[in-house]
This record gives structure tokens, C-alpha cells and sequence, in this order.
């Protein structure tokens, strides 16, 4: 019996998990700015590689999957680190829990509801613009508490129906481990912005 799309992707999503995980952790204490540009470029060059390893074939595609992945996870363990420092071990590892949670069920909502949710991929795509936008500014003029607020709370809202787009598409995609690759990608980031919004939302609510 031929393994469903949404198993492909549920196998590779929790490789990538675990490689961005330990990518995370062996990165946490990376400071150099060098180093830090490095990984950007190789995180951003790395989506078109695993596109085109992609339709290669698929080991080639699962192996540039797990390279960008453990890539993802040097280039965000600094900042994984500094919420470490900030709200402890245990919160961090409840707010990685919380976010596999709510991935689940807004997953489980766009995979198995049986609602038409086509129509969210391009509301999506211009509220993740205008998100984009406002953290560009935040980089230049110092955003406030309540702004702080806000500005996490949408990335988390926008995210977390990202969850519900993606599996949606999932559902109505064909099998194929090309798209199981892309898709877990897809899956992967929205996991990781949603994860960085809650850390955000729990700083800025942490310092009164």
C-alpha cells in the first residue's frame, strides 16, 4: 500500500524538527556577524536548491531537505539562545511544545474538516507581506510594548492559519515525494515563525 502524502510529509517533518533542532542547539552560541550572514545566505539559497533537488529525484530532495533544515537551526539558535537566557529552559521548551500543538490541531482542521480553505492562500500571502513590512520598520524605529504586543500576536494568528492553508494543500496535492519535500518545507516554516512570535509575545510580556 502506497504511504499517503500527509504520512510523507509527517515522516519528513519530524526529521526536520529533529536536525533543526540539533542545528539549533550546536549554533546557539554562534556571535559572529560573519558567521551569522553566512547562514542567512545559505538559508536563503537553500530554498531554491531544495526546489530544484526536488524534481531531481527524491533522495536528492530529502537530502538538501535535511541540509536546510540543520542550516535553519544554526541560524536560529542564537536567537532560540537569547529566550533561553530571557525566560528559562522549561518555558521555551513548553512554548516548542505549545506551538506543536496548535499545529496539530490547526492541521487537523485543514486537512480533515472538509472546508474549502483555497480561498486563504492569497489573504495569506499579502497579511505575511504586510507583517514582513512592519518588522523591516521595527529594525529601524523601536517599536513599544503595546506594538511589540501586536506586531507578535498577528505573526502568530498569520501562522497559525498558514498551518491550516499548508494542510489543506496537502490534502488536495498529488503524491509524490517532490511535493511531500516542498510541502514539509512549507510546514517547517510556519512552524518556526509561529515558534519566534510566541517567544516574542512571552518577552515582551515577561518584562512589565
Amino acid at each position: 500500500m502506497e504511504t499517503t502524502l500527509l504520512a510523507k510529509v509527517g515522516m519528513l517533518l519530524t526529521m526536520s524538527l529533529l536536525l533543526g533542532g540539533f542545528g539549533a542547539w550546536l549554533g546557539r552560541n554562534i556571535r559572529s556577524i560573519v558567521a551569522f550572514i553566512v547562514l542567512a545566505i545559505a538559508f536563503i539559497g537553500g530554498v531554491f536548491a531544495l526546489s530544484a533537488m526536488a524534481a531531481v529525484s527524491p533522495t536528492a530532495g530529502i537530502i538538501t531537505l535535511a541540509g536546510w533544515t540543520f542550516i535553519s537551526g544554526l541560524f536560529i539558535g542564537p536567537a532560540l539562545e537569547s529566550y533561553v537566557e530571557d525566560l528559562g529552559y522549561e518555558t521555551v521548551v513548553l512554548a516548542f511544545l505549545g506551538t506543536a500543538g496548535v499545529m496539530a490541531v490547526c492541521g487537523g482542521i485543514g486537512a480533515f474538516s472538509g472546508l474549502n480553505f483555497a480561498a486563504l492562500g492569497s489573504i495569506l500571502f499579502i497579511a505575511l507581506f504586510g507583517l514582513i513590512i512592519a518588522g523591516i520598520i521595527g529594525c529601524f524605529v523601536k517599536m513599544g510594548r503595546s506594538a511589540n504586543i501586536v506586531y507578535s500576536s498577528l505573526g502568530m494568528l498569520i501562522f497559525g492559519l498558514y498551518f491550516v492553508y499548508d494542510f489543506f494543500t496537502i490534502k488536495t496535492t498529488a503524491n509524490s515525494w517532490e511535493n511531500a519535500t516542498m510541502l514539509t518545507a512549507k510546514v517547517y516554516l510556519d512552524f518556526v515563525n509561529f515558534l519566534l512570535h510566541l517567544l516574542q509575545l512571552l518577552s515582551v510580556l515577561h518584562h512589565k
